[in-house]
């Protein structure tokens, strides 16, 4: 190990001649190679450490099937599966909810939190974008996802006013050709995750049922997938048929009850749910009518709590022990 100095500022180790023009074997300042790996160590400083990270802010994109995993296993989420063919509503419906909470008119509930604000804000663009003081003939972007990819999840934590209950939502924002393959060629790949939905949605243009031309094929389309959604089911899951446009006029009743008939075939149980995301000019609704009542729906009622130790009724036997006894003797 060669020699070192004492005194910083001296570049023997470069140069070959002292600082002090000293010989090298005699310099009082020289280090000798013994001592030079304890000198070394406390005279060299250490090199700087990592940085610091900058806390960043998570992702408020869609949630992909893993993420959405990562936070149902962190708490209890109801999936919510979102069905319609394209320019159904289901995109207008989720912008309305979301326009709802942020102005605290949803009836009955308060915004509790969203780990997807960007694609939730992104989806409800088109409801303030205004063309010299009247409304886009289309409030909202026609929802377009690659045929490789999986469906991505919008979440939203409600709180009920009334009891201060918590429900976190995820919702799917899938686009209507979806439904459409899933109807024509059963195409149930990308569905899967309806498996474990606790509600499904169904959604139908009201105008196309309220309408002589389309009414018939938009009857028969709905009662394909409700065929496909009860092959596609392993056990009963709520399902709420949501006719949209309700503020342009009111669908048959005799096609809701015949719906619901079929889909008791199927062994679905089926509700019907009117709403109206929007109000267009002349309309006779609120914009965002029905809303509250899908959520209320959609949450559905919490079940009644497991008695731990029930209380037995002895009115009826009050000496079960002795019968229970005598029953092997024949005797009562």
């Amino acid at each position: 190990m060669l020699a070192t100095c004492r005194i910083p500022e001296c570049t023997f180790a470069e140069t070959g001649v002292c600082l002090e023009n000293n010989p090298p074997d005699q310099c009082p300042n020289r280090i000798a190679a013994d001592e030079d790996g304890a000198a070394s160590t406390a005279s060299v400083p250490p090199p700087l450490s990592a940085p610091e990270e900058k806390p960043r802010f998570p992702s408020s994109l869609t949630m992909g099937l893993t993420e959405a995993g990562e936070l149902m296993s962190e708490r209890y989420c109801r999936v919510v599966g979102i069905l319609g063919a394209p320019d159904s509503g289901k995109t207008a419906s989720l912008a309305s909810l979301f326009l709802l909470l942020g102005g605290n008119k949803l009836s009955g509930f308060e915004f509790g939190d969203s780990r997807t604000l960007m694609a939730l804000n992104e989806i409800a663009q088109g409801a303030r974008r205004f063309n010299e003081g009247s409304p886009p003939e289309q409030m909202t972007v026609h929802t377009e996802l690659n045929e490789d990819r999986d469906a991505g999840f919008l979440h939203l934590r409600l709180k009920r006013i009334a009891d201060e209950a918590v429900f976190d939502l995820l919702m799917p924002d899938l686009p209507g050709e979806w439904s459409d393959t899933f109807i024509d060629r059963n195409r149930a790949d990308r569905l899967d995750f309806l498996k474990s939905a606790d509600c499904i949605w169904i959604m139908a243009d009201g105008r196309q049922l309220a309408t002589l031309d389309s009414r018939r094929t938009t009857l028969r389309r709905l009662d394909l997938l409700l065929g496909r959604v009860a092959a596609l089911l392993e056990r009963a899951v709520p399902i709420l048929l949501v006719l949209t446009h309700r503020d342009s006029g009111e669908v048959s009743d005799e096609d809701m009850a015949a719906l619901k008939a079929s889909a008791a075939a199927k062994s679905l149980e089926l509700e019907v749910v009117p709403i109206s995301s929007f109000r267009r000019r002349g309309g006779q609704t609120s914009p965002g009518f029905g809303i509250a009542d899908l959520i209320t729906k959609t949450i559905g009622a919490d079940p009644d709590p497991t008695v731990f130790w029930p209380d037995s009724d002895q009115s009826a036997e009050p000496r079960q022990m002795l019968r229970f006894g005598s029953a092997g003797t024949g005797h009562e």
